[in-house]
């Protein structure tokens, strides 16, 4: 089991998922890269690259989400690799772990949301990855799939 609790910046790197991301129906192959200026930063933006069959119906060709690390604005988030996700994902240690949490992003900024109950995690080295759906409840896990932006002055 692996404990990952350190921010990132994030630069870009290619991405290939498992399993479909859930949710979107084809959705493997990933780009992700750095938001704003400059080859590394706060925010990124994942980028599929293959066409997606929503659930709902239709596809979709242009799938982008914003992504960051959660520990930047949360640095009392944790989470457990157990040793199945870490085996699938080929990690021999912490160090090979990168964690990405999907942002819900709103106007202002500061009223965005973050999904820190279902986080990416990815094989720094390979680009192998997976989104982590727990097997418990936001409730018993602590962390929510819209977890709110901490307001000035939270720690």
């Amino acid at each position: 089991m692996y404990m990952v609790m350190d921010p990132i910046l994030i630069t870009r790197m290619e991405l290939t998922f498992k399993r479909d991301m859930p949710g979107f129906d084809g959705a493997r192959h990933f780009v992700v890269e750095p938001v704003g200026e400059g080859p590394e930063g706060v925010f990124g933006r994942l980028i599929c690259t293959d066409t997606v069959q929503m659930q709902a119906g239709g596809a979709l060709s242009n799938l982008a989400l914003l992504v960051m690390s959660p520990w930047i604005l949360w640095r009392e988030y944790e989470v457990e690799i157990d040793e199945v996700i870490a085996e699938n994902l080929g990690l021999s240690s912490s160090e090979d772990v990168m964690l990405l949490v999907i942002v819900h992003p709103q106007e202002p900024l500061t009223r965005s949301t973050a999904n820190l109950y279902s986080p990416i995690v990815i094989n720094r080295r390979t680009g192998i990855a997976d989104q982590l759906v727990p097997l418990f409840s936001e409730r018993e896990i602590g962390w929510s799939v819209r977890t709110p932006f901490p307001s000035e002055g939270d720690d």
